[in-house]
């Protein structure tokens, strides 16, 4: 019964591991959406600003209003650039995560099955000592018969 409690152990501290990756998988995807989303963001911003600088060629300031825009694009393409970044480092946590998770999951399996494998053992063997011992009874009891 001890190799048993001894899989147990060993299979919770795989589970307890699973659930922080878990935890740790979820808010790297939840980061990841965040910067997305920023990104989308800004995507959206330096559309605007190009946009906007085609139409202020009619203006008298069109030069100092398109390079301001062109200031402000620069300033963008530079956040998103960093922003990309981090997103990729984000990814391979994640990738990191998965694979960890996925390991854990393989000895959480192994763990669980030499448990079962041992449960049964027991219960073959508690079966086999039973029969043993009926066995010798009904001997026992045959052979009193006969006296």
């Amino acid at each position: 019964m001890k190799t048993i409690n001894t899989w147990k152990t060993l299979a919770d501290r795989e589970k307890a591991a699973l659930r922080k990756l878990s935890e740790r998988k979820k808010s790297l995807s939840l980061e990841k959406e965040r910067l997305e989303a920023r990104i989308n963001d800004i995507d959206r911003y330096i559309l605007e600003y190009t946009s906007g600088m085609k139409q202020d060629t009619g203006d008298e300031h069109s030069v100092q209003k398109i390079n301001s825009k062109m200031n402000m694009v620069t300033q963008l393409a530079s956040g998103r650039k960093e922003l990309e970044k981090i997103r990729n480092e984000c990814r391979q946590a994640l990738e990191l995560v998965t694979r960890g998770m996925i390991k854990h999951q393989e000895e959480l399996l192994k763990f669980n099955k030499v448990r079962e494998n041992q449960k049964k053992l027991i219960i073959s063997k508690e079966k086999y000592i039973e029969n043993k011992e009926l066995d010798s009874l009904a001997l026992h009891n045959f052979v009193s018969e006969l006296r």
